[in-house]
C-alpha cells in the first residue's frame, strides 16, 4: 500500500469491519438471546435448554463460538478475495500473468486440504477451507506484487549504436521512472552527455546528483568521480577539472582506499592543459634494440624553441618525481627526454638505471629499460663496450624475452666486427 493511501485504506478497513464483521455477530448475539416471549432463540438447542429450566449459558456460549467462528471466516474470505482481485487489476501485464498463474497453482496445491477440510467439519468449514487459499495466494503474492522493477538499458543500447542519442536519452529517462535510483542508468545518462552530446556541463550536474544522491555508496561515488575526471582529460582538455573531481574523493572519504588511489592520480595528471596535449600527441617511441636504429647516425642538434619545450616538459617530470619518486612513468619519460630531446644521454641512462634498482618491477619493463641503456650507450655516448657489456647483462637477467633474443643478434654482430677489424 503507497504511503499516500494508507489513511484511506485504514478508514475503509474500519468501516468494513463494522459492516461486515461487528454488526452480523451482533445481529447473531440479539438474534439467539431472547428479547421476549414473541421472540424466542433461533438457534433450537437454545430454546430447548432454556425451556428445559436449567442453565442454558454453556449452550448459548457454543452457539455464539460456531456463530462467531462462521461470521469471521466469511468476512475474511471476502475481504482478502476483494483485496487480490484489486491487486491483480493494477499490476502490469508481466506481474498479472505471474500472479494468475499462481492463483491456479495455489488452487490446485490446497484444493485436497481445503476439500479434507470440509469432510470433517461440514459445511461450517467453508469459510475456513477457502481462505486457507486464498491465504496462501496472498503470502505467495507479495513477492510478485511487490516485486522491484528493474530498469533494462538494452534499447537505450541499441540506439545509441545506430547514432540515435535523443531516442537513447529517452530511453534511459522510461527506464529511470521505474527506478529513480538506479545508478547505472544515471551514469548512462552522465555518459551519453558527455561523449554523444559533449556537454560536458550536464554530464558534471549529473554526476553531482548522484554523488548527494543519500543511497549511492562509496565506491558508486568513487567511481562516478573518477569517471568525470576522465571526461574532463579526454573532451574537456582539462586537468584542473579532473583534479577538482578527484579532490572531492579525498575530502569526502579521508583515509579510505578510495581516497589514496585518488589523491596517487592527482599526482600523475598534466599540470596543465599545454602538457596535456603535449602527452597526448608525443609518437610511441621504437625500441632501439629490437631494430636498426643503434647503427643509425646520431641525431642533430635540435632548435632554441624545441630544446625550450622539451626542458619544460624535464622540468614537469622533475615535480612530479618530487612528489612522488615512485612515478615509473614520469622517470621514464624524462629519460627519453633527456636523451632523445635534450643531448643528455648520461642522464637519461642514470635515470633508467634508478628505474632497474626500484623493487617488484616486472621483468618485461626491465628488459625494456636494460635495452634502452645499451642503445644509448652505443648510439648517443659512442661507448660500444659499455654497451655489449649491457647486453650481455640483458641476454643473462632475461633470457626469454624479445629484447634478449635481440641482444644475442646484436652482440654477434658486433663480435664480428671485432674479428674483421683484428
Amino acid at each position: 500500500m503507497p504511503e499516500d493511501q494508507r489513511e484511506h485504506f485504514w478508514r475503509w478497513l474500519l468501516d468494513w469491519s463494522l459492516k461486515g464483521l461487528l454488526l452480523p455477530l451482533v445481529l447473531w448475539v440479539i438474534m439467539n438471546i431472547g428479547v421476549s416471549f414473541s421472540l424466542q432463540p433461533f438457534m433450537p438447542q437454545i430454546q430447548a435448554a432454556r425451556n428445559g429450566g436449567g442453565s442454558w449459558a454453556p449452550v448459548y456460549m457454543r452457539v455464539m463460538a460456531a456463530g462467531l467462528f462462521i461470521v469471521s471466516s466469511y468476512w475474511s474470505v471476502a475481504t482478502l478475495g476483494w483485496a487480490l482481485l484489486i491487486v491483480r487489476q493494477d499490476l502490469d501485464v508481466e506481474r498479472r500473468r505471474r500472479f494468475t498463474g499462481l492463483c491456479i497453482g495455489c488452487f490446485a496445491l490446497m484444493l485436497i486440504p481445503a476439500l479434507g477440510l470440509v469432510w470433517l467439519g461440514g459445511s461450517g468449514m467453508l469459510g475456513l477451507a477457502a481462505f486457507s487459499i486464498l491465504a496462501l495466494i496472498a503470502r505467495q503474492g507479495d513477492s510478485i506484487v511487490h516485486a522491484k522493477k528493474f530498469p533494462m538499458y538494452s534499447r537505450a543500447i541499441a540506439r545509441m549504436k545506430f547514432g540515435k542519442y535523443a531516442e537513447a536519452e529517452w530511453e534511459i529517462i522510461r527506464e529511470l521512472e521505474k527506478c529513480e535510483d538506479d545508478f547505472d542508468g544515471w551514469m548512462m545518462m552522465a555518459e551519453l552527455y558527455a561523449t554523444h552530446f559533449h556537454n560536458l556541463g550536464e554530464a558534471q550536474k549529473t554526476i553531482a546528483e548522484i554523488c548527494e544522491h543519500p543511497k549511492t555508496a562509496a565506491p558508486q561515488f568513487s567511481i562516478a568521480l573518477n569517471r568525470l575526471a576522465d571526461w574532463h582529460l579526454k573532451f574537456g582538455h582539462d586537468p584542473e577539472g579532473a583534479r577538482r573531481a578527484l579532490q572531492v574523493i579525498c575530502d569526502r572519504l579521508p583515509g579510505t582506499h578510495l581516497a589514496k588511489m585518488a589523491e596517487l592520480r592527482i599526482r600523475q595528471l598534466p599540470n596543465s592543459a599545454e602538457e596535456l596535449r603535449e602527452q597526448s600527441s608525443v609518437s610511441p617511441i621504437p625500441l632501439p634494440a629490437l631494430g636498426d636504429a643503434m647503427d643509425a647516425e646520431p641525431p642533430q642538434p635540435h632548435s632554441k624553441y624545441e630544446l625550450a619545450k622539451a626542458a619544460e616538459l624535464a622540468n614537469s617530470c622533475v615535480e612530479r618525481l618530487n612528489l612522488n619518486p615512485d612515478d615509473v612513468a614520469s622517470r621514464e619519460r624524462l629519460a627519453r627526454l633527456m636523451t632523445m630531446r635534450l643531448d643528455q644521454a648520461d642522464l637519461g641512462v642514470e635515470q633508467l638505471t634508478l628505474l632497474l634498482e626500484m623493487p617488484d618491477q616486472p621483468d618485461a619493463k626491465r628488459a625494456e629499460w636494460l635495452s634502452l641503456i645499451a642503445a644509448w650507450q652505443i648510439k648517443y655516448l659512442q661507448d660500444s663496450e659499455t654497451g655489449r657489456r649491457t647486453l650481455v647483462q640483458l641476454t643473462r637477467d632475461f633470457p626469454q624475452t624479445p629484447q634478449a633474443l635481440a641482444a644475442r643478434r646484436r652482440i654477434q654482430l658486433m663480435e664480428q666486427e671485432l674479428g674483421s677489424k683484428s
